[in-house]
This record gives structure tokens, sequence and C-alpha cells, in this order.
């Protein structure tokens, strides 16, 4: 019998942050749902304004998602404008400082700005917005705050693919998918984005006197659990085409993983509809390798056991690369990484008794 349970959950991706509070008092389709820019996107915009004003910048704040606003800090220094930067607000652009200050940011301790700069607030997750949005509609905020986001590891000194890849299987081969849905106690030290966003909790929660607790997944992995909850009969195989990565599990009933691969979309992609379904085929006969996969610029994948899959479920924004059956769990294609990390709270922490 599971608990009642209220949390907030985050899905931030590259595009969008899809934002479900969840109350299992209520009928999932009345709990609250947005669909808003990603947090990279909104410092991205603000940046870009910036740029056009003249305004020089300096980031603070935590470690959050890259893409867009490194993209944005990039042309601001082209434009000819300074950008200065804590460290921790620094490392979103690069694991190595060394290649951040090369870019042209001026990475330092501590720093007075003068008026010809704006300071930039680097972060993931948006609690004071939703604590005054949600307030003017007379809800809280609960005291469960559920996050996923991708996090590569910090590997200054080694690809992040390899590193990524390396820690997925090395986890699989002695748990499951829900052992990657961390408590504040459980994240590596080196998913310092993970960690980072813990860090802003934590910090929101003692400036408002509250006790929330955090809990942090990758974005592929809520994905997959949350598509797992469509599957009619396993083992499956499951694939989540996300708009940076696609990947793909064979998985049975408890979350244990037989197979895995993780590529890039936009690669994939480029295989075409007959290539795609080439590639997804060879891997479930166990013929893709690692090496296979890295090779061609994705992260990599491992054979535990061939099987024959009883179902196909496919899900993630560009989940029409594939002929699977779409997932939709609670009638909602866009919170499957939401439900996905209620799934993963439900069977890590109530049914293990935790």
């Amino acid at each position: 019998m599971f608990m009642s349970l209220r949390a907030l959950t985050i899905d931030i991706g590259t595009g969008t942050q899809d934002v479900l509070l969840y109350e299992s008092d209520k009928n999932i389709r009345n709990c609250l749902k947005m669909i808003l820019p990603s947090p990279t996107v909104v410092v991205s915009n603000k940046i870009g304004e910036l740029t056009a004003k003249g305004k020089n910048l300096f980031l603070t704040g935590y470690t959050m998602g890259g893409g867009p606003s490194t993209f944005a800090v990039r042309k601001h220094i082209e434009s000819g404008l300074r950008v200065v930067s804590l460290r921790e607000p620094a490392l979103t652009i690069n694991d190595d400082l060394e290649k951040v200050r090369k870019m042209g940011v001026e990475v330092v301790e501590d720093f007075n700005p003068d008026s010809s700069f704006e300071e930039v607030f680097m972060r993931d997750v948006f609690l004071s917005e939703f604590e005054s949005m949600f307030s003017s509609l007379g809800i809280s905020l609960p005291d469960k705050i559920f996050v996923s986001v991708q996090d590569h590891g910090f590997s200054p000194r080694m690809s992040n693919r390899k590193f990524r890849f390396s820690i997925f299987e090395k986890t699989l081969r002695k748990g499951n998918l829900f052992s990657f849905f961390y408590s504040e106690k459980e994240v590596p030290d080196f998913f310092n984005r993970m960690v980072s966003v813990l860090d802003s909790i934590k910090d929101f929660s003692r400036e408002r006197g509250l006790k929330m607790e955090g809990y942090v997944i990758d974005t592929v992995f809520s994905a997959l659990i949350g598509a797992m909850e469509s599957v009619e009969d396993f083992p499956a195989f499951v694939v989540n085409f996300g708009n940076s990565h696609t990947i793909g599990a064979v998985v049975n009933e408890h979350g244990e993983v037989l197979s895995l691969f993780e590529h890039h979309t936009s690669i994939m992609r480029r295989k075409g509809e007959k290539g795609i379904e080439k590639f997804l085929n060879e891997f479930l006969k166990g013929n893709v390798s690692g090496e296979d996969v890295f090779d061609d610029g994705g992260h990599g994948a491992f054979i535990g056991e061939v099987v024959e899959v009883k179902d196909l479920v496919a899900t993630g924004p560009n989940s029409h690369l594939c002929r699977y059956r779409i997932a939709n769990p609670a009638g909602d294609t866009m919170i499957t990484g939401n439900m996905g990390m209620i799934y993963a709270y439900r069977r890590k922490f109530e049914l293990a008794g935790v």
C-alpha cells in the first residue's frame, strides 16, 4: 500500500521544463501541470538581451545545464563584451576551467562589479518563481522536490561520453533503473549538476525556514521509468528519443536492465528511418558494441543478456523516429519523466521500506 504523497516534479530538458505538482489524493488529470521554457533557454534569452544592451556579464549562482546558455555566453564574448564568472556557474560551460578561460570567460573567486556589469544568476530550479506563482493561486509548495536533469558527470580529463556511460554500466550491473534516483545523501559527488540542484533546493529551504527534501535523477532514466508503466509485457525494449540523447534499454518488470545503449539523437536522425530501425534491431540481437556506438559519436552500449522482447515502447519528443507504440503514462506524453520520478520514489523508498 502506497503512502499519501505530494511532490513537485520538474523534468528539465534542453527546450522545456515539464512541471507536475503530484498529489496522490487527486485524479492525476486534475494535478497542476505546466510546460515552460527550460532554465538554460531562460538564461540564454536574458544574456541575449544584455548583449544587445552592451552590458558586461557577471555570472553567479550554481552549475546548471549548458547548451543554449553556453552558446549565448560565447556570442556575448564574440561581441566584444566581458564575462566574469564565479567558479560554480563557470562549470556550466565546461568541466575544465582552463578551457572556460581560453574561451574568454574571467573565472574569479570574488568580484565587485561596476555599473557596466549585469548579474546573471545561474540555476536549474526556479523554486522562488514557483513559490510566487503558486502563492497567487492559493497553493503551497510541497516538502518533496523531485528534479531530473541530464548530468554527464565531472570529468575534466576524460571524455564525458565515456565517463557518463561507464557510470551507467557500473551502476546497472549491481542495481536497476531505480538506483539512479538519488536522495540528498546518495547522489555521487561527480554528478556536479545534480549536486548543484540539491544545493539550490537546500539553500531555498533554509532561507524560507522550511524542511524540503530534494531528489534527483538523470532525465534519460526518469523517461525510461515513466515509459515502463506503459509496457504490456516483459521483458520489453523501451527507447527514449530526447532532444539531445537517445537511450534504449531492455528491461524486466523489476527495472533490471539486460542491455542498454545511449546515442545522440542528431546522429540517430541522420541515419533515417531505415537506418534507425536497423540499428535498433541489431542492438536487440546483441550485435552493437560500446565501441560501435562511441565511434559513431554516441556514448556507448553494453549487452548483458540477449532475450526475446515481448513489447516495444518509445517515448520522448522525437519518438516519431521509430514505429514503436508511444508511452502515455497518465494520458500525457509530456509528463512521462515526471511520472517516472514518482514511480522511482515509490519503488525505491516505499516498496523497499526505506
